[in-house]
């Protein structure tokens, strides 16, 4: 079996409440056109550095869990598992943990659809009501045929509307083709001509649309005469060895599925006061990552939120948990998956669309997925995946954001590095921040595919530092997956911190502590232990807190 190194790191001391809180972006948004200058400076950091630096921007951003991947050279070639899956039950992400992908959905949506256009079923350029069993027109220009290719390169003219767009407590009850008809139908339950529909003749104008990316899931589904998820089941998802993905809840493990989470922050003038991440209109200034493009940011933006900014103050933000959800349009961001097995996606559009032995798409379709075809409208805009630059880097790819759900998925296609960050909270800022660690990481250090570890022993490894002042990392290995409990004691006898309780996958496992007992509060100087169990297999190591 191949193992890959995958890092669990844990920060304890949150706070978690059931709640909600408000979005500035309409959910399933890319931010791309946005265009911020995060101000980035590339760092040449090792492991170790890169860890600390992600571990600090999620305690700074308040991220429950984070999963990473790296993909060069046409490998997984590093891959780390950050924080918690769900708080509540301290279960950790780890190497199978899925994530919403939110809009990342829509790449897979495309490479359904370009499958379907290989086997030559219909031309770019095709009227798709030649196709539909629906006719589709917008009502400001009835004689602009709408096309795939419009629909591709959000030209189409199909606008949002989100108050007809609803989120489920669970799956959606209503079926994609019904919803999409009667959205786009005159007369449908959802139709709205000034709403639904922008001012332009398709084909002239950029409008980012989650129903034009549904619609082309559902073209996918007339054509193959298969439901779109099936489809995506049969020549995407089992080809890849992909056994745990599905665009439903009730198609995956949902007890491998992280929780999402949305944040709640406090009130005031700064971002000390109100908390990184936060945008509450009831607030004079903002501190969430959208304050530097609406020009609204606090005067402390940079200092306590900015890449290396201090953090805002304890218990400004509670961490609050929603409850699973999907809508209607699914094809446009509902899609669960792990960072690993997204990362086959990766690795076929990085290797002219081969992964292993399986051809997931044709070279010159992968080609064509990267051409523009309107640069007059948008230059950056290929067939659902786009460009951007950032840190001095070309980078392709598409990124997601959704309530509880921020991702990235990207690829240099002239460093053959490609770099996949999924997470269970919307933090953009945050995830741009990493992402440019990770691939500052990737170009500097020579990375190779890992070979299998074949590790034969449970082992526990003396934390380092030793002693350590507040923060340590403890290193572990299990021979298979294994239950595991690794919890720290203190000098008479009494457990004040667990770290992991739980199922482990095989391989080495390194965890953070930050020397705070289970309720988040900072523990004295003194002498602790370390100890790891797993069936008849029992080892403590002796470690001290100096403050």
């Amino acid at each position: 079996m191949k193992i890959i190194k995958f890092i669990i790191i844990v920060v304890l001391g949150f706070s978690f409440v059931f709640s909600s809180s408000k979005n500035r972006f309409p959910k399933r948004v890319s931010h791309a056109p946005l265009s911020v200058d995060f101000g980035h400076t590339r760092e040449n950091r090792d492991e170790n550095e890169l860890n600390a630096y992600i571990e600090q921007t999620m305690a700074m951003n308040y991220i429950p869990g984070l999963s990473v991947s790296i993909v060069k050279n046409g490998s997984i070639v590093w891959g780390n598992n950050y924080g918690y899956a769900n708080t509540a039950d301290s279960i950790l992400v780890n190497q199978n943990t899925l994530f919403l992908l939110s809009s990342v959905s829509k790449t897979i949506t495309a490479t359904a659809l370009m499958q379907l256009w290989e086997e030559q079923y219909f031309q770019l350029d095709d009227p798709i009501n030649n196709y539909l069993p629906f006719t589709v027109s917008h009502p400001d220009y009835p004689n602009t045929e709408l096309t795939f290719k419009m629909l591709l390169t959000h030209t189409s003219g199909i606008k949002d509307r989100w108050n007809t767009m609803t989120y489920y407590d669970g799956d959606p009850e209503l079926e994609l083709g019904y919803f999409l008809e009667e959205y786009l139908i005159s007369g449908g339950e959802f139709y709205n001509a000034n709403g639904n529909f922008t001012n332009s003749n398709p084909g002239t104008n950029y409008e980012y649309s989650n129903i034009g990316a549904a619609l082309i899931g559902y073209l996918v589904e007339v054509i193959s005469e298969i439901p779109f998820n099936e489809y995506c089941n049969e020549n995407i998802f089992e080809p890849l060895e992909i056994t745990n993905a599905g665009w439903f809840l009730s198609e995956i493990d949902i007890d491998e599925l992280a929780i999402p989470y949305e944040i709640s922050g406090g009130s005031g003038n700064t971002c000390y006061e109100i908390g990184c991440g936060i945008y509450d209109e009831n607030n004079p200034c903002s501190c969430d990552s959208e304050c530097e493009y609406y020009d609204d940011c606090c005067s402390d933006y940079e200092d306590i939120c900015g890449e290396f900014g201090t953090g805002s103050g304890d218990g400004t933000v509670t961490l609050n948990a929603i409850n699973h959800y999907g809508y209607a349009d699914y094809p446009s961001g509902q899609l669960r998956m792990s960072a690993y097995d997204l990362s086959k996606i990766t690795i076929a559009y990085l290797n002219n669309g081969l992964y292993q032995e399986f051809q997931l798409l044709e070279a010159n379709t992968i080609e064509l997925i990267k051409s523009i075809p309107y640069p007059n409208v948008d230059p950056v805009q290929g067939l659902i995946w786009y460009y951007k630059n950032e840190s001095e880097r070309t980078l392709f790819g598409h990124n997601g954001g959704d309530s509880g759900s921020s991702t990235e998925m990207f690829i240099s296609f002239s460093d053959e590095i490609g770099v996949i960050i999924l997470s269970n909270i919307d933090n953009y800022n945050a995830l741009i921040q990493i992402e440019n660690a990770l691939f500052d990481f990737a170009e500097e250090i020579t990375l190779s595919a890992l070979d299998d570890l074949n590790i034969e022993h449970f082992s526990l490894i003396q934390n380092y530092p030793n002693p350590f002042n507040p923060v340590t990392a403890i290193q572990f290995s299990v021979p298979k997956d294994s239950y595991v409990n690794l919890k720290i004691f203190n000098i008479l006898g009494k457990e004040v911190a667990t770290l992991i309780s739980g199922d482990v996958s095989a391989g080495y496992h390194k965890v953070i502590w930050n020397g705070r007992d289970k309720t988040g509060k900072p523990l004295s100087s003194g002498m602790y232990f370390s100890r790891m169990e797993s069936g008849s297999f029992s080892v403590v190591k002796k470690m001290v807190l100096l403050k």
